[in-house]
């Protein structure tokens, strides 16, 4: 089961921060009490550019830090964006053979006739995902499907377009999504979507059962921080969190199984 992290603000943040956060998360483990890290199998990270639309950047599983590669694609540029997702992968065993995949890596985009400008993490195991995948009403095209096996992750940001088409409104989408999924009692759901169009941005999430935890942030302009654990994001972000007043507001450890749902906006 993977990490996440996200971010909307009005304040840009630095890419190059949030790959350090993520470079963290993806060694981040309890020994006690965890099999694996966060990461290793890949990661990606995703952001709103100066043309309002999200640019996607991801690395498969190559040498020991996937975020180390990402790193290199990313560049040495001072990007920053006001909507931010990013990702470490840990594939589950139904899809170890998968991670040198970047294609296989989250976040996930989804480039389907809605034409909607969203993309989506997800940390899990989705028990039901080819049932979900089999039930979608429109025609479209899986990034993962490239190797000849659908990951579980991109089912979700499909169907939350096809519940978005239907509802016009995110957090009925959300919600939808969550009756929708299901996990199982050690391996629970948690999904991130960021949805922005000419006026405004949505960060929905939902949690539902067990998995490696939720930690969330908001400021008082409403801006929003939130990561799969805490000390990366402290550790990292700990100035700009202070200068911007952001206090938690969720807490869930990856011993918690919770259900969850959350949903942020505001204008762009």
């Amino acid at each position: 089961m993977c990490g996440i992290f996200a971010y909307m603000g009005h304040e840009p943040l630095s890419i190059i921060e949030v790959l350090k956060v993520l470079q963290i998360l993806e060694l981040e483990q309890e020994r006690l009490s965890e099999s694996s890290p966060l990461g290793g199998d890949g990661a990606g990270i995703a952001f709103l550019d100066k043309r309002s639309k999200f640019t996607v950047e991801k690395a498969g599983k190559a040498n020991i830090s996937p975020v180390y590669d990402l790193r290199l694609l990313v560049g040495k540029t001072a990007v920053s964006s006001c909507l931010v997702l990013g990702h470490v992968r840990q594939a589950s065993p139904e899809f170890e053979k998968t991670i040198e995949h970047k294609e296989c890596t989250q976040p996930y985009k989804p480039l389907c006739p809605y034409d909607f400008n969203l993309v989506s993490a997800h940390n899990g195991i989705v028990q039901n995902y080819l049932d979900l995948k089999d039930k979608l009403s429109a025609s479209h095209s899986f990034e993962s499907q490239k190797v000849k096996k659908i990951i579980d992750s991109e089912v979700i940001p499909h169907l939350f377009e096809e519940l978005l088409s239907e509802t016009k409104d995110t957090r009925k989408a959300t919600h939808a999504l969550f009756e929708q999924i299901k996990g199982s009692n050690t391996h629970g759901n948690t999904a991130v979507m960021f949805y922005a169009n000419k006026s405004e941005a949505h960060l929905n999430v939902l949690q539902k059962g067990r998995t490696r935890g939720l930690v969330i942030w908001t400021s008082p302009k409403n801006e929003v921080l939130l990561c799969s654990r805490e000390q990366p994001v402290e550790k990292i972000l700990n100035e700009f969190m202070l200068e911007n007043c952001f206090r938690k507001i969720v807490e869930i450890s990856h011993k918690d199984s919770v259900n969850l749902e959350a949903h942020f906006s505001f204008a762009l």
